[in-house]
């Protein structure tokens, strides 16, 4: 039988011909990328077909900036234009608007100084893809199958432009990455790939929403170096996460990590062997450890590094991923 021949591009998942051609960066923040490149970051999702003139979720972006930072008013050529509707006639200026709030998105894209307004534009841009109405539905589910669909479809726009926003990211290097709790930290990619994202996946469940707002406030408390207050919130994050494993959601405050895991091991809501508690108990000593010395909720008596609290995330991040594959 004559053998198919199969093309092969040269250099192609060869690491020292790709570094050739373009050499890997170290992380940078959104500050460090030059004019020229915002403008071919910008340019890559235009013409993906996610930024243009008549898009709604633009102007709810550059609308939402303007009433939530006022003072500073990010977009000043939707803020020029007032809102108008004609009853009579059923006709209004939105059109006007979307093109005004587009020229104020690129504008921000690439003139702003803050990375961190840069940044809440784009992650308040991306949550307009996520459908209210699914998630809504899910919530409301009773069967697992038909909540999973709800889930699926509430953020099928979403992953979609997710996937486009962390491809420019991973090129320019950016330490950031998209997921469907928002921005985290850039990792390593197998960190990324086989933990983050898949834990984050299952937790996108919307009886995991308090859970979610503490691992939310986490990531931003990282990317603002403010390290002792991460420790602080993975603490937060792990306690609700088992409250709501079993059962004592909404008891702000009462209930021990320990007493919780033991709770959780005797009603048999994680499954534990004799390989997995053991980890369970240092992951548990660990966090405990790290609060009383590095975290805001105690006096700090021990200076926390970016080190001390991106192995904290990491640690809670394969926690929850290890109790959500084994709970029963």
């Amino acid at each position: 039988m004559v053998k198919v021949p199969k093309f092969s591009l040269y250099g192609q998942n060869d690491p020292q011909i790709e570094e050739a051609i373009q050499p890997r960066l170290p992380f940078r923040k959104w500050d460090d990328l030059e004019t020229g490149e915002k403008k071919i970051a910008l340019k890559y999702i235009i013409n993906k077909g996610w930024l243009d003139d008549y898009s709604k979720e633009i102007l709810e972006t550059i609308d939402y900036l303007n009433s939530v930072f006022l003072r500073q008013c990010p977009g000043r050529q939707l803020h020029d234009i007032k809102p108008e509707y004609d009853s009579r006639y059923g006709t209004d200026n939105e059109s006007e608007r979307r093109g005004a709030a587009f020229s104020d998105f690129q504008n921000i894209f690439i003139n702003e100084n803050s990375e961190a307004l840069v940044l809440r534009m784009l992650s308040r841009f991306a949550e307009r893809y996520i459908d209210p109405m699914e998630l809504k539905w899910a919530e409301n589910a009773n069967d697992e199958k038909i909540r999973e669909k709800h889930i699926s479809e509430a953020f099928k726009k979403f992953d979609r432009l997710a996937k486009c926003l962390n491809h420019v990211f991973e090129q320019f290097s950016l330490n950031v990455h998209i997921t469907r709790h928002g921005l985290i930290p850039k990792q390593d990619e197998k960190i990324t790939d086989d933990i983050y994202e898949p834990t984050l996946k299952l937790l996108a469940d919307p009886k995991w929403k308090t859970v979610s707002d503490n691992l939310t406030q986490m990531f931003a408390d990282y990317r603002d170096e403010n390290y002792p207050e991460v420790i602080t919130k993975a603490h937060s994050a792990v306690q609700r996460f088992l409250q709501i494993l079993v059962g004592e959601e909404g008891k702000s405050g009462k209930g021990e990590i320990g007493k919780l895991f033991r709770k959780a091991k005797k009603e048999g809501v994680i499954s534990v062997d004799r390989f997995t508690e053991p980890i369970i108990n240092v992951f548990q000593g660990f966090l405990a450890s790290e609060r009383a010395t590095k975290s805001t909720a105690k006096p700090t008596l021990k200076g926390t590094t970016p080190s001390d609290a991106l192995l904290v995330m990491n640690v809670v991040m394969v926690l929850m991923q290890h109790c959500l594959q084994n709970t029963k």
